[in-house]
């Protein structure tokens, strides 16, 4: 079974702003960015190598991230160069001009917004429920009431039920105990990352597990192209090419492709 790291754990998040900070102040934003892209036809994108679903650097399987990466580009007249950094360098890397944007799930937060710009959303993400094949009784939370749950130590699933007083919370240390404690039986449900939980059925058809895919987590969050700050008439373009081709299904087309669902964008 394939074992997925979550981008919603990001140790370190206050050294990275700090060192993001530092290098920002080092220098400003040089000539436009954009105008660099269409001249060179090449959008350079910081991303993390072996993250799947996300991001890989094998061809073959390229993660839905490097691929929607590549309709951003081509829809600006370039194409994608990766540039690998790990998730911590992610921010610094994109601050010190090693690329261009950020397109490897990065969330939009507050503190984030403090070292660099975002483009508009272009998908969200949450949590999702899982359930073995043959169940087609439980379509929400308000389902899972009585049942037992399982949820990753840590997460911020456990406190969601527990306010939410919906099912029976039965706490794990890692996502793989949970699917193989839901395969067998040992308890009703699951209620995990999307992207990574999905990414496991993906690679494993054997398992007689679902997602009930009518379910809509209150709980989203928004991923954004990171940018710049300074960078205005990238920003322009890329909220343009993110309006394009989340409303005329790319996006989602391409989540779908690795079995990960499309949630609305959070208000």
């Amino acid at each position: 079974m394939t074992t997925v790291n979550t981008l919603r754990r990001m140790p370190k998040l206050g050294a990275l702003i700090a060192t993001a900070v530092v290098t920002l102040s080092a220098g400003s934003v040089s000539a436009d960015t954009l105008d660099n892209i269409r001249q060179s036809k090449i959008l350079r994108v910081c991303g993390v190598d072996g993250l799947l679903p996300y991001s890989s650097s094998d061809a073959s399987t390229p993660g839905f991230e490097v691929e929607i990466a590549g309709k951003m580009a081509e829809a600006l007249g370039a194409k994608a160069e990766p540039v690998w950094v790990s998730w911590d360098a992610l921010i610094p890397a994109l601050t010190s001009d090693r690329c261009d944007a950020i397109i490897n799930g990065l969330f939009i937060t507050p503190e984030r917004e403090k070292v660099i710009a975002f483009s508009a959303p272009y998908y969200a993400s949450g949590e999702t429920i899982l359930v073995r094949k043959d169940n087609d009784s439980v379509h929400g939370l308000a389902d899972l009431n009585g049942k037992r749950v399982g949820v990753l130590a840590g997460s911020v699933t456990v406190q969601h039920m527990e306010n939410k007083k919906m099912g029976v919370p039965e706490v794990y240390p890692d996502q793989n105990t949970i699917i193989l404690e839901l395969n067998n039986g040992r308890i009703d449900a699951a209620y995990l990352e999307a992207p990574s939980a999905a990414w496991v059925l993906a690679k494993d058809p054997t398992l007689n597990i679902k997602i009930v895919d009518e379910f809509v987590p209150d709980e989203r969050f928004n991923a954004g192209v990171g940018l710049r700050k300074g960078d205005e008439s990238l920003k322009k373009a890329f909220d343009e090419v993110v309006t394009k081709l989340r409303d005329d299904g790319t996006i989602k087309n391409i989540l779908h492709h690795y079995q990960v669902p499309f949630f609305p964008i959070a208000n």
